[in-house]
């Protein structure tokens, strides 16, 4: 799958919680990786296990080599997920899904976890085909559906906005350019006004 922006990255680690995560389309290892090196965001006193799974093959054969990872495995979501975790964490996913099928898929990732659900997604429409990745042509990478927020809040998920939305409409695309210079402090103001986010955290408890 795809990678997630940067700005996910000070949003999603400190949600992380327990000895146990599964990082659903692990994609090249971002997660795997960012989780063992930054656990102590989460208030973590050592890394948690961390388990991955993804659609596309050649992903899970470069995971299989990293050490941030104990098992990472082929698996076509949504289908039940073998085995329970403390987190299962689902960062820039859910949009590979079809639409009909987002519900199932996110049941899959709530009956797999002990204490949390973490998803991100983008916070506005934007359908695409697959990718060339540097592991080979991901047709997996293709944007297949849109989950807005309301949904997520309908099935008990806090939502946090992450990252500033790029407007390339009036007046929208002329409040970006007068905001330009101070962007990166009108970023967080994102993740208590989601409306204005280019994505969305969504977490929820268990």
């Amino acid at each position: 799958m795809s990678s997630s922006p940067l700005y996910l990255d000070p949003i999603v680690v400190p949600l992380i919680t327990g000895e146990t995560v599964l990082d659903v389309g692990c994609g090249l290892g971002r997660w795997g990786n960012l989780i063992q090196a930054n656990f102590w965001e989460a208030g973590l006193d050592k890394p948690p296990l961390v388990d991955g799974i993804d659609a596309f093959q050649a992903n899970v054969e470069y995971c299989s080599q990293q050490k941030c990872y104990r098992n990472v495995w082929y698996q076509v979501l949504p289908s039940p997920l073998p085995g329970k975790w403390d987190t299962v964490l689902a960062c820039e996913i859910i949009e590979h899904i079809e639409q009909e099928k987002v519900e199932d898929f996110l049941k899959a990732l709530e009956n797999a976890a002990h204490k949390k659900v973490i998803v991100s997604t983008p916070n506005y429409p934007c359908f695409r085909d697959g990718s060339d990745t540097i592991v080979g042509f991901n047709d997996f990478d293709a944007h297949l559906s849109y989950v807005p927020r309301s949904y997520f809040q309908r099935r008990g998920y806090k939502v946090i906005g992450a990252g500033l939305r790029k407007w390339t409409k009036y007046p929208g695309s002329l409040v970006e350019k007068i905001i330009a210079p101070w962007k990166p402090g009108f970023e967080s103001i994102s993740r208590l006004i989601p409306f204005v986010a280019d994505s969305i955290v969504a977490y929820k408890d268990m």
